[in-house]
C-alpha cells in the first residue's frame, strides 16, 4: 500500500511539473522578425523678410606718400589723428571707431623694359584705415564730410544691418515652415498618405547686405540711400508618413 501511495505521488509531482512547463511556453507570444520599414518625406522650404537698417558701418581713412618712408608715416599719422578727432566730434563713440589697417609700403620706378627687373624705389606710401560704426542713419553723410574735411582721402564703402533682426529672422522663418509643410502636404497626398510627426528640422540662414562705394572726391555731400535689407531662411524638414 505503501509503495502505491508513493507512486501516485511521484506520479502527480511529473504531471504538474510537466503542466507547469507546457503554460510557460504556452505563454509566450509569437515573435515576428519582419518589421515595416518607416516612411517620411523631406521638404526644404524657404522664406524671407525684409526690415529696414538702423546702423550704417563706414570705411575710411588716410593715404599719404613721400620720398621718406618716415615723413610719409608722420604725415599719416597726423591726418589720422585729425579725422579721429572730427570724427568725434561728430559724435561717433571711441568704441565704434576701429583700426583696420594700418600699412608702409615702397613706392619703386616702373622700369622701360619689363626684362630690368624692379625698378628703383623713389618714394614710400603709408595707410591707415578705420572702420566706424553710424549709429544714426541720419548723420552718415555728415560723417564722411567731416572725415573728408579733416584730411581722409580713402573711402572704402559702406554697409548697412539691422541691429536687432530677430522681430524679420521670426517672420522668415514662419514663412519658411509654411512652405514646407505645404509642399509636404503635397506630395504625402500624392503618395496617398497623411502627414505624421516631424521628425528632424535643420534651418540655414542668409543676410544679404547692401552695398555702396565712393570716392573721396565724391564724398562730400555724396548722398547715402540705405534700402531695405532682405533676411533669408530656410528650413529641411522631416516627417513621418502615416
Amino acid at each position: 500500500m505503501a509503495a502505491r501511495r508513493s507512486l501516485a505521488v511521484v506520479g502527480l509531482v511529473l504531471l504538474l511539473a510537466l503542466g507547469g512547463t507546457w503554460a510557460i511556453v504556452g505563454a509566450q507570444a509569437p515573435t515576428d522578425d519582419a518589421s515595416e520599414p518607416t516612411r517620411t518625406v523631406s521638404v526644404v522650404g524657404s522664406g524671407e523678410a525684409s526690415a529696414a537698417p538702423d546702423q550704417a558701418t563706414v570705411r575710411l581713412g588716410v593715404q599719404t606718400e613721400d620720398v621718406s618712408a618716415a615723413d610719409a608715416l608722420t604725415q599719416n599719422n597726423e591726418q589720422t589723428m585729425a579725422l579721429i578727432n572730427a570724427l568725434q566730434e561728430a559724435g561717433i563713440a571711441t568704441d565704434d571707431i576701429q583700426t583696420q589697417v594700418v600699412q608702409l609700403r615702397p613706392q619703386r620706378e616702373q622700369p622701360a623694359e619689363p626684362r630690368e627687373g624692379v625698378g628703383e624705389i623713389v618714394g614710400y606710401v603709408a595707410t591707415n584705415v578705420v572702420e566706424v560704426i553710424v549709429r544714426d542713419l541720419q548723420n552718415v553723410g555728415a560723417v564722411i564730410d567731416a572725415a573728408v574735411q579733416a584730411g581722409g582721402n580713402t573711402v572704402q564703402g559702406i554697409s548697412f544691418r539691422v541691429s536687432d533682426p530677430r522681430s524679420a529672422v521670426t517672420q522668415a522663418r514662419e514663412r519658411a515652415m509654411l512652405d514646407a509643410t505645404m509642399a509636404a502636404e503635397e506630395l504625402a497626398a500624392l503618395a496617398g498618405a497623411e502627414l505624421g510627426e516631424v521628425l528632424t528640422i535643420t534651418e540655414a540662414r542668409s543676410v544679404p547686405v547692401p552695398f555702396v562705394r565712393a570716392q573721396a572726391e565724391e564724398a562730400v555731400g555724396v548722398p547715402v540711400q540705405p534700402g531695405l535689407e532682405t533676411l533669408q531662411v530656410s528650413v529641411s524638414v522631416t516627417w513621418r508618413l502615416r
